[in-house]
């Protein structure tokens, strides 16, 4: 029996006695004061308190059971703590020395639910407690609190340290990272962290949360950026969004004939001497709800920064930010105040889901390219939302993900990319590749034809 299920048992034992008891004590005063009082002495009062007394117990009855649906501590489909639970749990194991909290996640529970129906997923997600717990228990770990967060994500409570439990972990996913319950195909990927990183709950499972994010694109393998206090780190970014204090690093971006095109900026964020890259501190801002401010911030030093040095340049732009009202406004506003920066500037845009009002999208899409900004999607390839923009959406360019290049020496990725720059090309867009770090890689994608081009080779060869 695992944890959750012996505090369930407890849960309800302690509830049947707080029914119970006072019913049971209730009537035996009743019965006490009848005893104590002969027939012909009892009066009409008696006979009313009686009744008030039943009613009462009736009621109290009724609503002590009604009160026990709302106190269940188990989720009724796993059998595991509830959110509400479970977070009541933690904040008090995280206040120790050394307490390590696991999270553990069914990477295609969605396409389970669609393909087999619902009542499978149920399936799935009970099999994937049992399969999660015997796996501990054979590496001696028992008695850990293990809660359903949402969807496919567990939260696990161990007692130690993150070094104690990461090789269990590793182990855990390498396990299960691909496996099948009755021929249906589950994914598990995992990510961990301890108090040491913050005594907060809620820091700690919206880190988990971002682990797993970067973990979705390469399966088991743990992301462990550098801590950074969450405190310290929202406070920086609040701090930079006001001050406009963000550094902003470039490099160029070449043409197929070798001049430069454009700078591609990356944005990062200077902490107590340490740089903090985007992938770690935008999903903070995002948290924080700043994405907008963040974004129209961004825009603004970008805007300053063309009109002095006259150059294009290139950024990532949130979509859900470009879908924003008033957006269009404060474009058109900065290009009239800064009235050289028609046609320097690239939004790169790329998101995983994909936005269903397609028409309005398109619609704000056109009109910043009416304007005078170029528009160019970023990561093709690697989400599906890209390719189904590219489809729906006229673009000025199209920026490949790094899994190509990557691969880019291989005969297959070789003939995919050939094929893709003909389409893009054909649709009147440019294709862009990145990273192309040494001279073979940089032959092919000449001989491709590929019409933008970066990385540290080109970068290298102006130097000479």
């Amino acid at each position: 029996m695992i944890l959750p299920e012996k505090k369930e048992r407890e849960n309800r034992f302690k509830l049947a006695l707080r029914m119970g008891l006072p019913i049971f004590f209730l009537g035996l005063l009743s019965i006490f004061s009848f005893i104590n009082q002969s027939a012909e002495n009892i009066t009409t009062s008696f006979y009313i308190g009686a009744i008030l007394i039943l009613a009462i117990m009736i009621y109290f009855f009724l609503y002590m059971i009604y009160r026990g649906f709302d106190e269940r501590i188990t989720d009724p489909i796993t059998n595991t703590f509830t959110r509400e639970y479970l977070y009541k749990f933690l904040k008090k194991e995280i206040l120790k020395e050394n307490y390590t909290i696991m999270m553990i996640t069914i990477n295609n529970l969605y396409t389970i639910n669609e393909t087999y129906g619902i009542k499978n997923g149920d399936f799935i997600l009970q099999s994937t407690v049992k399969e999660i717990t015997n796996f501990l228990y054979s590496k001696g770990i028992y008695n850990f609190p293990l809660g359903h967060i949402k969807g496919g994500d567990f939260i696990i409570g161990l007692d130690g340290s993150k070094e104690d439990f990461l090789s269990v972990m590793e182990l855990m996913c390498l396990k299960f990272a691909n496996f099948n319950i009755n021929n249906m195909e589950v994914q598990i990927i995992g990510a961990v962290v301890d108090n040491h990183f913050s005594k907060s709950l809620d820091y700690l499972i919206d880190y988990l949360f971002e682990q797993q994010t970067l973990n979705k694109s390469s399966k088991y393998m743990i992301k462990d950026e550098d801590m950074i206090d969450p405190n310290d780190l929202e406070r920086s970014i609040i701090d930079a969004i006001k001050n406009s204090s963000f550094k902003i690093y470039s490099q160029n971006v070449y043409d197929k004939d070798g001049n430069i095109f454009l700078e591609d900026l990356s944005v990062k964020l200077l902490i107590k001497d340490k740089i903090v890259h985007q992938k770690v501190f935008i999903p903070v801002v995002n948290r924080l709800g700043l994405s907008k401010e963040y974004d129209l911030m961004l825009l603004n030093v970008v805007a300053k920064k063309i009109s002095e040095d006259n150059k294009m340049c290139s950024f990532i732009i949130s979509p859900t930010t470009i879908r924003e009202p008033h957006f269009l406004s404060h474009v058109k506003g900065l290009i009239d105040t800064y009235i050289n920066i028609n046609y320097k500037i690239v939004f790169l845009i790329s998101e995983i889901d994909y936005y269903n009002n397609i028409t309005r999208y398109n619609q704000t899409i056109q009109s910043l390219r009416n304007m005078g900004i170029y528009i160019a999607i970023d990561r093709f390839g690697e989400y599906h939302s890209s390719s189904l923009y590219f489809r729906e959406i006229e673009v000025d360019m199209v920026r490949f993900d790094s899994r190509y290049t990557k691969n880019l020496k291989s005969d297959r990725y070789k003939k995919i990319l050939k094929s893709l720059h003909e389409g893009v090309n054909s649709l009147n867009s440019k294709s862009w590749i990145k990273m192309i770090e040494d001279e073979e890689l940089y032959g092919i994608a000449k001989e491709i034809g590929i019409d933008i081009i970066q990385g540290k080779y080109l970068d290298n060869l102006k130097e000479k």
